[in-house]
């Protein structure tokens, strides 16, 4: 497959896997896209934008995989700075074992 991207990835707090879930791994992959939303999360921005035809609650539809990297949180909402940073330490070694360089 030329160009585009072979894994998207979004988190949100509703995801239908868990970092935290035994045996929990990424698909191999070459170029993968990792989206982190805003304070409200992806749903909400998905939901205002028109233009992708996407209900909120459908958001997950857009990605090969819906994660939740911070279950069991324990707050409502998690700063977008803190999130970004988390995600990416959290996703890192998962990242580097799955993908692979381009053929």
């Amino acid at each position: 497959r030329q160009g585009g991207y072979d894994l998207k990835v979004g988190t949100s707090e509703r995801g239908h896997v868990s970092l935290d879930d035994p045996g929990f791994s990424l698909p191999p992959f070459t170029h993968a896209l990792l989206v982190i939303g805003g304070v409200a999360g992806l749903e909400a921005t998905v939901g205002a934008t028109e233009a992708l035809g996407v209900k909120e609650e459908d958001t997950h539809s857009l990605f090969d995989m819906w994660v939740n990297v911070c279950a069991d949180q324990g707050s409502r909402t998690i700063r977008t700075e803190e999130a970004v940073l988390i995600t990416l330490a959290r996703m890192r070694p998962l990242i580097k074992a799955s993908g692979r360089a381009e053929p």
